[in-house]
């Protein structure tokens, strides 16, 4: 079968958490998003020795919640203490699991997680949003999914999975497609390479054309030509530049798994920004 690439989008957004994850010391922080009694406090989850989340997001001028949703958990150090077994992990639901399931998502495709950043530097131990930096809708992490679990149908689960939210908390989503989808060891097209990550800031993580007023106007790499069909949401704009990259802008937010593709030029495209652009676990 051939690999898919998923662009889906996560983290804070302007209608779920109001407020742009930051650029931090050149490493993409997406915000998981908030989540009452998750049992996952964001005062837990570390970006470094001296800074939680919650440090971070409080200093930026977001107040308002406590616990979250961990989801995708692609970063290893963001908790104390894993499992040795321990791997990226990725949950979806509902209306976007239907639309992964649908287009049989699964073992070696690709998924690149995308959200809305903004730089952040820290003044007299206050993290601030760079005032002139610009609000940008960028690529913070992957996961090559290795195998995939349905919590609805009681697929096997492994002891270390079942902190996740999308288990652990699986009453709560009914009757609704439920599935995990589990990260490879090693990443396949460069074993050098784990199979989940986030990723430090580099522009052609980037999906905001730049200078755009508008961080969801996107301009895309020429591979992407004929692909509008690929995309799961209505477009406001479509077209093919001089230099043959697409400038793109969608209508309204639609579904979280904005785009799924096997064309093998896309494939290449992914493979090669992870390859070549600088994780950190």
């Amino acid at each position: 079968m051939e690999r898919k690439i998923i662009l889906s989008r996560k983290g804070f957004d302007g209608t779920t958490g109001g407020k742009p994850s930051p650029i931090i010391d050149n490493k993409l922080v997406s915000l998981p998003i908030p989540r009452a009694d998750s049992g996952v406090f964001y005062k837990d989850l570390k970006f470094s020795q001296t800074d939680s989340y919650l440090k971070i997001m409080k200093d930026l001028g977001i107040k308002l919640y406590s616990e979250t949703h961990l989801d995708p958990d692609l970063q290893r150090s963001i908790i104390k203490e894993r499992p040795e077994k321990w791997r990226g992990l990725f949950g979806q639901s509902g209306i976007s699991q239907g639309t992964l399931h649908n287009r049989n998502v699964g073992e070696g495709d690709i998924f690149l997680f995308f959200g809305w950043f903004k730089e952040a530097t820290k003044v007299n131990g206050v993290w601030k949003y760079h005032p002139n930096a610009p609000d940008i809708h960028a690529i913070f992490g992957y996961l090559e999914v290795s195998r995939v679990l349905d919590i609805r149908a009681r697929d096997p689960i492994p002891s270390w999975t079942r902190y996740h939210p999308h288990i652990k908390e699986r009453k709560e989503y009914g009757k609704q497609g439920n599935s995990i989808y589990i990260a490879t060891s090693k990443f396949t097209a460069n074993s050098a390479k784990q199979g989940w990550g986030c990723f430090k800031y580099d522009r052609r993580l980037s999906l905001t054309k730049i200078g755009a007023k508008n961080r969801s106007f996107w301009e895309l790499p020429p591979c992407f030509q004929g692909e509008r069909s690929k995309f799961i949401h209505d477009m406001k704009v479509w077209n093919i530049s001089s230099n043959g990259c697409i400038e793109m802008q969608t209508n309204g937010r639609g579904d979280q798994e904005m785009y799924i593709s096997s064309k093998p030029e896309v494939v290449k495209w992914a493979e090669n920004l992870i390859s070549s652009c600088s994780p950190y676990y």
